[in-house]
């Protein structure tokens, strides 16, 4: 019985030490990790004859402490170097709870064949060691290519419009490109491009990406009617792209108001009607149509026209009109102003002054005359009778 008291009291004893024993290193591995090396971007995507930089960071807990940087199963032929500001390093300061921030840059033979490449970057440090794996994918470089996208290749306007078209250049290559702008315009235009509202010749197009340009074309004169291309270019290394525009110019009228003889004045005489030869010129490239007349007179004057409508007036014709006027009755003689206008459908207003002399009707002129020799003949009369007395 002793013995079999004795053999539980030993196994106890041995059970007891164990956890005893064991209890500390279990504590031991939960304690915090005093240096850790990591980066927000691990794995990395590049293209053939293209260089990678990680950004890495150091950051220890409790005690500052000198960290020694390398690198382990770098592939072969690619050359690594850490940065820390301008310079080249190979171990960081780190102090507790505040991060510290270098690169590790890597040049990549020309030769490299695309695929996944793993290596890992180690911080050691005489209290801790941290470990962080790295990947680089590299793959085959897209070649550059540029692509012109518009949302209205097409736009109508009148002759003295700017033609402005809202253009993307894309740059779907993996090269960053200096991209030259051109264009071939029909003449009558001047073609210039706009981006971010400055007047530009080139642009810098980061590689999958793109840049929204404004080309605007200017008429300088005016414009038959018609459909006119303007090729747009765009160059950038041994890549190309075009895209073709075109500007509709839809006819214009262009009225002018003037007289027969050139001549803007003439004579009236109070009461009666006189008429001038007003004539109505189309200079423009469509027709005016829907043209109605009218005029400012003084008061007590009437303005009528002859004819008092007028349907239409095509490119290059014209068409006279009388202005029929007719001074007030009591019009003292002088200089009066008038303004004829004319205003055709969907089109500016037209005028001209005219100034109009009246004179005073040769009627009332016989009627004083009259008047004064009757009068002169009474006191003649009257001289010689009341004379002898």
């Amino acid at each position: 019985m002793k013995r079999y008291l004795l053999a539980i009291l030993l196994v106890t004893t041995l059970i007891l030490s164990t956890f005893t024993l064991t209890t500390p290193a279990i504590a031991q591995e939960e304690e915090p990790i005093d240096l850790l090396l990591f980066t927000k971007f691990p794995a990395q995507v590049t293209g053939i004859g293209e260089n990678v930089t990680f950004d890495l960071s150091i950051l220890t807990e409790t005690e500052p402490q000198s960290v020694d940087l390398e690198i382990q199963d770098l592939p072969e032929g690619w050359t690594a170097s850490f940065k820390g500001g301008s310079k080249i390093v190979q171990a960081v300061f780190a102090q507790p709870k505040k991060e510290v921030s270098f690169d590790l840059k890597l040049e990549l033979p020309q030769d490299v064949k695309p695929g996944t490449y793993e290596f890992t970057v180690i911080a050691r440090s005489n209290q801790a060691v941290s470990r962080l794996p790295l990947k680089v994918i590299v793959q085959e470089k897209v070649p550059a290519n540029l692509a012109f996208e518009v949302e209205l290749p097409t736009l109508r306007g009148k002759p003295d419009k700017t033609f402005r078209y809202n253009v993307t250049l894309k740059n779907d290559g993996d090269e960053d490109l200096a991209v030259d702008l051109l264009a071939e315009a029909p003449a009558g235009f001047i073609v210039t491009f706009k981006s971010s509202g400055q007047e530009v010749t080139n642009l810098p197009i980061e590689a999958n990406s793109s840049k929204r340009i404004s080309v605007e074309a200017d008429p300088v004169f005016a414009l038959e009617a018609g459909s006119y291309p303007i090729v747009v270019r765009a160059r950038g290394g041994e890549t190309e792209a075009m895209i073709t525009l075109t500007a509709e110019v839809v006819g214009q009228s262009d009225l002018v108001l003037t007289t027969a003889d050139g001549r803007l004045s003439g004579q009236a005489e109070a009461g009666a009607e006189t008429s001038y030869n007003l004539v109505i010129k189309n200079n423009g490239t469509a027709t005016a149509q829907g043209i109605t007349l009218s005029a400012t007179e003084p008061s007590g004057w009437n303005v009528t026209f002859e004819p008092e409508f007028v349907e239409e007036v095509a490119p290059g014709e014209q068409v006279e009109i009388k202005a029929k006027v007719r001074p007030a009755e009591k019009a003292i003689a002088g200089d009066y102003m008038l303004t004829f206008r004319i205003q055709p459908e969907n089109g500016a207003t037209e005028s001209i002054d005219y100034r109009v002399t009246v004179r005073t009707s040769t009627l009332w002129g016989i009627a004083g005359v009259g008047l004064i020799a009757i009068a002169v003949g009474v006191v003649g009369l009257a001289v010689m009778r009341f004379g002898r007395r």
